[in-house]
């Protein structure tokens, strides 16, 4: 096995640990401020075909496309895959695409983790909205669509897909649960249970939005003294995970003789996976630390 085939098999499992840490992370904040997924009796719709799900997937990275346009992204990277497995062969090229897949995933996944969490930003400020205008005389489900066009993206095109549905013959609530499946948000569904309390029960529904309102509120002042407590812990992770790294990078560019020995030798080879090991080891203690806090 030559050097760069050690260096790209090296690179891709750090980057999937790395990617594994940082979700975990992100995970165990969103599960200390109380989102730790749907309920188990919202945690899934029915969906008609694997196509659905793969757009929906997208969907909640903020990508829109259709049936036609998954189907040719989908023919351009096979071709991709194909064109690199002949160029790089059979396991080296195995290896890239691996570790493509893997890092369009971690993009994918990091893209609808902040297009959520533009949209937790943006919903306490809609509510608002809305609970003024209820407070005036208006219905919720007025109130609802006059305020959608005044919103800021990426939380107009939620709302929006949410007023399809109502037209479509859903109920609001509905809407929300099936908003809160695509997006895993739990602010939707728990608004979803306030609107459908108060249509079976009655009650105030403004003094129910309002209270939904402050706890939204509640969450973000929590969200971001958990943000500056772990802040520390996360850089240190990523400057703890990242030097290894980058010093062994430096050493093969800037002096490769310096390394071939290490490389070629049985003895540096065992060195090499030593370090690997040593180095997700220090990964996963990070993780756990994590999920301590």
């Amino acid at each position: 096995m030559s050097p760069w085939q050690l260096w790209l098999i090296t690179m891709a499992l750090l980057l999937v640990a790395a990617g594994l840490l940082w979700k975990s992370a992100e995970h165990q904040s969103d599960k200390a401020l109380g989102g730790d997924g749907l309920p188990n009796r919202r945690r899934r719709l029915p969906r008609d075909s694997l196509q659905e799900v793969v757009l929906d997937y997208l969907l909640a990275a903020g990508i829109h496309l259709s049936g036609r346009g998954l189907l040719l992204v989908g023919g351009l990277l096979l071709v991709a895959i194909l064109g690199i497995l002949l160029m790089f062969g059979n396991r080296l090229g195995a290896l890239l695409v691996l570790g493509g897949l893997v890092v369009i995933n971690l993009g994918l996944g990091l893209r609808a983790q902040h297009l959520r969490q533009k949209i937790r930003d943006q919903l306490p400020n809609f509510m608002e909205q809305v609970v003024r205008e209820i407070g005036v005389g208006a219905t919720l489900e007025i109130a609802f669509r006059r305020n959608v066009a005044r919103v800021p993206l990426p939380l107009r095109d939620a709302l929006s897909r949410i007023a399809v549905r109502r037209d479509l013959g859903m109920e609001l609530h509905e809407g929300l649960q099936r908003e809160a499946q695509l997006l895993k948000i739990h602010e939707f569904d728990l608004l979803a249970t306030a609107v459908e309390v108060n249509q079976v029960h009655g009650g105030s529904l403004k003094e129910i939005l309002g209270s939904f309102v402050e706890l939204l509120r509640q969450q973000e002042r929590g969200r971001r003294e958990l943000k500056a407590l772990t802040g520390e812990t996360r850089v240190t992770a990523v400057v703890l995970a990242g030097m290894p790294v980058a010093l062994a990078g430096f050493m093969l560019v800037s002096n490769p003789e310096f390394l071939t020995p290490m490389l070629e030798s049985p003895g540096g080879q065992a060195a090499l996976w030593v370090a690997l090991g040593l180095e997700l080891g220090g990964c996963f203690t990070l993780w756990r630390m994590l999920r301590s806090i």
